[in-house]
């Protein structure tokens, strides 16, 4: 199931990113399995109601989608599903979710930066019915955001903005 998320979920959140990045060993990125969202953008995205969670039997967070406002487009901050969790759907209907909203906000778009090689990062939102967007396709938006990416230590090279148009 994905919801919203609640307050009491966010002590969870971090566990999961953590689970879910255990994928990255052994590839360019297995440095970012050290480092987890911060908790205000957690908390920021909690109180916008731009937090989704999906949840196990019990209700406790498996997985989450953490957006923020763009010019004229939701981005995505991040998108986890804990590793025991993964391949089951619940990232795209985490996404469904992000969509969802941003129809009803009438934006334009969802917007996201991600690895342009490996299969869960660009290649899946790709599947989806993400379009990579070529250096002069980014928006000022996207390039700040791929910007702080590098200066926290992404290999420019490997960064990529994509773009989910919406009908308007």
């Amino acid at each position: 199931m994905i919801r919203l998320a609640y307050g009491d979920d966010l002590q969870h959140l971090a566990g999961v990113e953590r689970s879910a990045a255990t994928r990255f060993a052994g590839t360019p990125l297995a440095w970012a399995m050290q480092s987890t969202l911060p908790a205000g953008i957690l908390r920021t995205a909690l109180a916008r109601h731009l937090l989704w969670v999906a949840v196990d039997d019990v209700d406790l967070p498996i997985g989450f989608a953490a957006v923020c406002p763009a010019p004229d487009a939701l981005f995505v901050d991040e998108l986890s599903v804990a590793r025991p969790h993964q391949g089951r759907g619940f990232g795209r209907a985490l996404l469904d979710a992000v969509i969802e909203e941003a129809r009803a906000r009438k934006l334009s778009a969802v917007i996201l930066t991600t690895d342009r090689h490996l299969a869960w990062n660009a290649p899946f939102y790709g599947r989806y019915g993400f379009t990579l967007l070529a250096e002069e396709e980014l928006t000022p938006y996207l390039r700040q955001r791929i910007d702080t990416e590098v200066s926290h230590g992404h290999e420019r090279p490997r960064r990529c903005g994509m773009r989910f148009a919406l009908a308007t």
